[in-house]
């Protein structure tokens, strides 16, 4: 059985990169709804 400071050390990077991907995808998500809103985006016709 590992020890619990290594088990740690080991999930707080996955818990870390698990969290950011979706942080980026909702922040670029979120920028081009606000930009849409603002009409900065050219308009598809």
């Amino acid at each position: 059985m590992i020890s619990e400071q290594v088990f740690y050390l080991f999930l707080y990077p996955w818990i870390l990169f698990i969290a950011t991907i979706p942080g980026a995808v909702m922040t670029f998500i979120f920028a081009g709804f606000a930009a849409q809103l603002l009409n900065y985006l050219p308009e598809k016709k």
